[in-house]
């Protein structure tokens, strides 16, 4: 027994100088969302549109290109913004400037979140409000609100 009071209180010891001279590594932090949403992302096909991208900049500005399920082609640039401490994380995806006059009808305002195979989630609203949840086990053929996005190497 006093051999294990012993060894306790000498590991307690080595861990402190440890700590103390900077041996402990420092834990891990979770990613930045804001550099990992930057770059370029290949959307899968949905209900709204065939195919697409969007390239998220480190500006706070993107640019989007779809392919509609018409075979129509759309192309939108603005500005976007991340709230990451809201649960579920949040997006405002804006045409040209977001909190400019009459923004919040040109906004898309979503959620997202990035999956563990390294795709990017988004779920917009029809109804310009955030929407609550993700739409998971739903057929992404039959939903023109969610993108899953496909970072571009």
């Amino acid at each position: 027994m006093l051999r294990l009071k012993i060894l306790a209180r000498c590991c307690s010891l080595l861990l402190a100088v440890l700590a103390v001279a900077g041996g402990l590594p420092a834990t891990a932090q979770p990613p930045d969302p804001a550099n990992q949403i930057t770059g370029q992302w290949q959307m899968a096909p949905n209900k709204r549109a065939r195919s697409g991208s969007i390239t998220f900049k480190a500006n706070g500005t993107y640019v989007m290109d779809e392919r509609l399920q018409d075979g129509d082609r759309v192309g939108k640039k603005g500005q976007y913004k991340l709230y990451p401490t809201a649960a579920p994380a949040r997006i405002d995806i804006c045409l040209m400037k977001c909190g400019g006059p009459g923004s919040q009808y040109t906004t898309c305002f979503g959620i997202y979140r990035f999956l563990p195979d390294g795709r990017l989630e988004i779920r917009t609203s029809p109804d310009a409000k955030y929407p609550t949840a993700f739409n998971d086990g739903a057929d992404p053929l039959q939903d023109a609100h969610t993108m899953f996005l496909t970072r571009v190497p």
